[in-house]
């Protein structure tokens, strides 16, 4: 199985064409790219300023010569493998971010990899760094090599607080009530004082009862 195509989109995920014994598919990506498919991807900057005589560039024919900075004014956001055999190259497809904030759609020439008469000195590293946007261009399609992303749970107030119900609290029987009068008796009995919501409340005496002369 072969990538033919690759296109990092403005939403940052992946849109590839690949090529195995079934015919060519072409998939569109959903989820977010990894930092390790960008990183791939901005190896290709320096060819594509070399490939389309950038200004940043003039006087520079090795790509390890390329300043860092190429990559704040040239970015590549796609390939297309063609050809095959010695004939196999590709051509890279960029942007450039001019100074009044707009965008120039650039389209290096088709460069082949190993075919002698190719005049870019660089071939070979451009080949390699192909290959690495296509493992990490597999590593997504496939084996999904996805960023992930921090989604916030749902919540809803009202059903939380409509889920959360006090215990009820069960009537007192015939027993409970049965027991306080058997206390309230006892502390009759005791001659004692009970304070109940800071009032204090007296034991009823028991009343003497009158012997009859008889």
């Amino acid at each position: 199985m072969k990538i033919i195509k690759a296109k990092i989109t403005k939403d940052s995920t992946l849109v590839a064409t690949y090529k195995d014994e079934n015919g060519t598919t072409t998939v569109e990506g959903k989820n977010l790219v990894t930092s390790d498919l960008i990183n791939a991807f901005s190896k290709l900057n320096p060819h594509a300023a070399l490939l389309t005589e950038q200004k940043e560039v003039d006087g520079i024919e090795s790509v390890d010569e390329v300043p860092d900075i190429i990559g704040q004014v040239l970015d590549v956001t796609g390939y297309s493998i063609g050809g095959d055999g010695d004939n196999e190259g590709v051509t890279l497809v960029a942007k450039r971010f001019l100074k009044t904030g707009k965008v120039l759609n650039l389209c290096a020439p088709f460069t082949m990899f190993n075919n002698e008469n190719e005049s870019y000195i660089n071939a070979f590293e451009l080949e390699q760094e192909i290959q690495s946007c296509e493992f990490e261009g597999k590593e997504y399609l496939f084996n999904k090599k996805w960023r992930i992303v921090q989604q916030e749970l749902p919540f809803e107030e009202d059903t939380a607080n409509a889920d959360v119900q006090p215990d009820a609290i069960p009537e007192a029987g015939t027993d409970f009530n049965q027991e306080v009068a058997e206390f309230q008796q006892a502390m009759n009995d005791a001659g004692v004082d009970i304070i109940m919501n800071g009032k204090k409340i007296k034991s009823r005496k028991p009343r003497k009862v009158k012997q009859l002369a008889s």
